[in-house]
């Protein structure tokens, strides 16, 4: 094992490089144009005792502020190489959120900026991803494989292709990449109830003005009258919140003491968010739909909204953003509303963000580092300020240190579970805990997070079901205000993902007769009126509502021809607690920390009989959904691939595999303790979603700059017609 030092030196000559990485016989030195002789005039009396002291490689840094840098020894394996980056802005994870704020830092404020991620690819949960498979005769030497490519996020994005635009939108104008993407435009998807009994109920869900009053509410509900009364002051009640947020552009937040200044340009739609109290703009649904502002009392209508929140949130609509409900029931029910989907797949959205990031602009060099593990966010010694990022790369299968060092800041898109962990330096721990002695009283393996589901005792997943989402937020002990860190780790998980990828031959299948996307409802809309732990089953059951994503119908490229590529996924149903002891021993699986940023997409996965076979049990539901549009789905089948919650667990490091916080819990904003670290991402306000994490990331963009350089960027997007 090799000692590295970082060796830190305050002097004020200009004449000595501003870093230096020195390695065993100080060989790079007298590459750096004749100045060696300066460097090495100090390095012979100290290089001898170093080496005795088993020092084989140092980090000479000039200039540096004790303030600013740390002295710090480590140990590592003498084939790992050592690099220094210096950018203006560190971002932890390439997801949407933190792609939308690099885009924003680099292109709109002239940042270079570093996004480090762990996966081998961009995007997060919304990422695409290939796979190939030899088709005909496999065991052909000559036979080239075929390549599919998949969605792993949804088929149904709004506000993209119409105004108003949703804050994804909103983001990629700004940086100008939104050429890149071309949005193709639907009218609404298919519903499927009760897809294994012979009284199937089958519908399409039409958006715009009157499709679903005199459709679907005025058809199914048992009392049509009330219910469309009901809805339609349901819809007047929310208007303020889709109206004022419709004119205040992602670009206008930021969070922390400055946020109000920027909004200032916008009071008038300010005071109508607000009209219903700030409590009720910001929080959930529950005041509009079990009162006091407003009571929604149709039993179908009712099931309907929990369906539709459900698949925003993974909660029910009384858990769900009140702003991100309100703004579904206007855009799908307005004059021109249309359901978009980007040609070439979700992957041209983050491509067109990645674009943002390193475009350049401004030659600064801004760049998307993939394959790349954040190991930790560093401090200063005080703890009250980011000084960068110590990262473990190994692309290319070579591994490396790289320590990253920040003019600005730190953004961090990982989840607020994690930042526990990422945090090292016990003075900034104590800052987030509130100036706490011991900021560190368990280690996080020992901390079990508190989860949406709960799951029987008793519970066979493999044979049935056995668990529930919780229909109201527990209350658990306060929390003291100044604990940010205790916020972070009590933050409510929602549940995880189940999902089904198959290609099929599609030969005979008549395309234009289907749907882009489809809703199936295994036990129906209402549920099969089963109770576990005291809870009815509903639209928001385990495993009960299916989407099936059905892209090709939109794009024929999208698959090779004579194929097309279908995604089953159950977002937010699937509980984490059934698939604990599912790994390949039968612990509790690795959640991701100790996996190489290399990993192999299909090496070191799980493959015991136990995981196996409790796959197969569980994707059940989602064969069904597929079969119930594709009767011989499984006879097409080519390729399939089906993906748990230990998958995103593992591989998207998402902790027990989370759909992302409660509303309840979300952070307000993405503000910390730490002066220039921000939080974004959809454990910050506003929470889950694609549109949601992109106006996180565009407030944490706009956190690193002053609020002043934000406001004439704001001039300048409104003079190019990005913004109104």
């Amino acid at each position: 094992m090799k000692t590295i030092l970082l060796f830190v030196l305050v002097v004020a000559s200009a004449t000595i490089p501003s870093e230096a990485v020195l390695s065993r016989g100080f060989h790079s030195l007298a590459s750096w144009w004749g100045k060696g002789k300066y460097l090495t005039s100090f390095v012979p009396p100290v290089k001898t005792f170093l080496f005795q002291q088993g020092v084989d490689y140092v980090y000479l840094v000039h200039n540096a502020s004790p303030s600013t840098l740390s002295l710090r020894s480590t140990a590592e394996d003498a084939t790992t190489n050592y690099a220094v980056e210096e950018v203006d802005v560190a971002i932890v994870g390439a997801g949407i959120g933190g792609l939308c704020a690099g885009a924003i830092l680099n292109t709109l404020y002239g940042k270079k900026v570093g996004v480090y991620e762990s996966h081998y690819l961009p995007g997060g949960c919304a990422h695409a991803f290939e796979r190939s498979v030899k088709l005909g005769r496999g065991d052909d030497p000559k036979t080239k494989p075929t390549t599919f490519t998949f969605d792993s996020g949804p088929t149904i994005v709004l506000g993209c292709s119409k105004k108003p635009y949703n804050p994804l939108q909103q983001v990629l104008r700004a940086v100008g990449v939104d050429s890149d993407v071309e949005w193709i435009s639907y009218d609404g998807w298919g519903m499927i109830e009760h897809p294994s009994e012979p009284e199937t109920r089958r519908w399409k869900l039409r958006v715009g003005p009157e499709y679903f009053e005199k459709g679907p509410l005025q058809t199914f509900s048992p009392n049509s009258t009330i219910a469309l009364e009901e809805f339609n002051k349901l819809r007047e009640i929310t208007s303020p919140l889709v109206t004022g947020a419709a004119t205040i552009p992602a670009m206008a937040m930021r969070p922390g003491n400055a946020a109000l200044v920027p909004l200032l340009r916008y009071l008038p739609a300010l005071f109508q968010i607000i009209s219903n109290g700030v409590e009720a703009s910001t929080g959930p649904f529950a005041p509009y739909m079990d009162g006091p502002i407003f009571e929604v009392t149709d039993p179908w209508l009712r099931d309907w909204l929990d369906a539709l929140a459900f698949s925003l949130s993974g909660l029910p609509a009384s858990r769900t953003s009140a702003g991100a409900l309100a703004y579904v029931l206007f855009d799908m029910h307005r004059e021109g509303a249309a359901l978009d989907y980007p040609k070439g797949g979700l992957g041209t959205v983050v491509n067109a963000l990645v674009k943002g990031v390193e475009q350049d602009i401004h030659s600064k060099g801004s760049r998307v580092n993939l394959r790349c593990h954040v190991e930790s966010i560093d401090t200063n010694d005080e703890g009250n300020r980011v000084i960068g990022l110590t990262v473990r790369s190994s692309g290319g299968g070579k591994r490396r240190k790289i320590v990253v060092r920040v003019k600005d800041g730190v953004i961090c898109n990982a989840p607020v579970w994690s930042l526990r962990k990422l945090i090292k330096k016990e003075s900034a721990l104590q800052r987030l805990s509130g100036n706490k002695q011991s900021a560190r009283p368990m280690t996080p393996a020992k901390v079990r997070p508190y989860q949406s589901w709960i799951t029987a005792p008793d519970a066979n997943p493999i044979n049935g079901r056995g668990s529930v989402l919780r229909t109201m937020k527990e209350r658990k002990d306060k929390l003291e205000a100044a604990d940010f860190l205790a916020k972070c780790d009590s933050a409510e998980m929602t549940g995880s993902f189940l999902h089904l990828h198959v290609a099929l031959n599609a030969s005979g299948i008549d395309l234009d007769s289907l749907l882009p996307h489809y809703t199936v409802m295994d036990r129906g809309l209402e549920g099969d009126g089963q109770v576990f732990c005291g809870v009815s089953d509903g639209p928001c059951g385990e495993l009960n509502m299916i989407a099936v994503s059905n892209p090709c119908v939109l794009d024929r490229a999208l698959a090779p021809e004579g194929y097309i590529v279908v995604h089953a996924y159950g977002a937010g149903n699937e509980p984490y607690e059934i698939w604990r002891s599912a790994s390949t021993n039968g612990d509790s699986p690795d959640n991701g920390d100790n996996a190489t940023a290399d990993d192999d997409h299909s090496a070191g996965r799980y493959s015991s009989p136990t995981y196996e076979s409790l796959k197969n049990a569980r994707v059940k539901p989602l064969w069904r959904a597929i079969e119930s549009i594709i009767p011989d789905a499984r006879d097409r089948t080519v390729l399939a691939l089906v993906g748990s919650p230990l998958t995103h667990e593992r591989f998207l490091r998402r902790p027990h595999g989370t759909y992302g916080a409660s509303i309840e819990d979300c952070l307000k904003d993405g503000s910390t303790p730490i002066q220039n670290l921000v939080l974004c991402g959809d454990g910050v306000f506003p929470g889950i979603g694609i549109p949601a994490v992109a106006l996180s990331g565009a407030s944490a963009a706009n956190a690193m700059v002053s609020v002043w350089e934000q406001w004439n960027c704001l001039d300048r997007l409104k003079e190019k017609g990005a913004i109104d």
